[in-house]
C-alpha cells in the first residue's frame, strides 16, 4: 500500500520513480553509472535522483545503514533529501535516522497531502 501510494505521489509530480527491493540494492542503483550516464549526468555537482525515500526495516541493509552510506557519497549525490518511513514513530527511531543523515521522518500508512509537504520543504509545485 505505501509503495503504492508513494509511487502514485510523485508520478503525480512528475519524478521518475526507481523503486528497490532492499537497502543494498538501493545504494547499488544511486552508485549505478549506468542511470547517469542515461540521463547526461556524469559530474560530481550533478545527481539524476531528486529525492529518497527509504523504510527503516528493509532486508539486507536497514534503512539507517541505506542513509549513512547515500551520505558518505562524493559530491552532490550525498546531499539528497531523504525520507525515511516507518510503522513505530518512537523518538529513537527518528533520533537515529536524524544522526545518520535523514532530512525528514513520516509514520506509515503513508498521506499522499503529507508526502507532497515533505517534497514540497525541496521542491517548489
Amino acid at each position: 500500500y505505501n509503495q503504492m501510494v508513494i509511487g502514485s505521489t510523485l508520478k503525480k509530480l512528475r519524478f521518475d520513480v526507481v523503486n528497490a527491493f532492499n537497502g543494498e540494492d538501493a545504494f547499488a542503483i544511486l552508485q549505478d553509472p549506468h542511470c547517469h550516464d542515461i540521463y547526461g549526468c556524469n559530474e560530481e555537482n550533478c545527481s539524476v535522483f531528486s529525492i529518497i525515500i527509504t523504510d527503516l526495516n528493509m532486508p539486507i541493509m536497514n534503512g539507517l545503514d541505506l542513509i549513512k552510506k547515500a551520505r558518505s557519497l562524493p559530491g552532490i549525490m550525498g546531499k539528497i533529501p531523504i525520507i525515511m518511513l516507518s510503522a513505530s514513530d518512537e523518538k529513537e527511531q527518528v533520533e537515529e535516522g536524524l544522526k545518520a543523515g535523514m532530512n525528514h521522518f513520516m509514520c506509515k500508512p503513508i498521506k499522499e497531502a503529507e508526502l507532497v509537504e515533505r517534497i514540497k520543504d525541496y521542491y517548489l509545485y
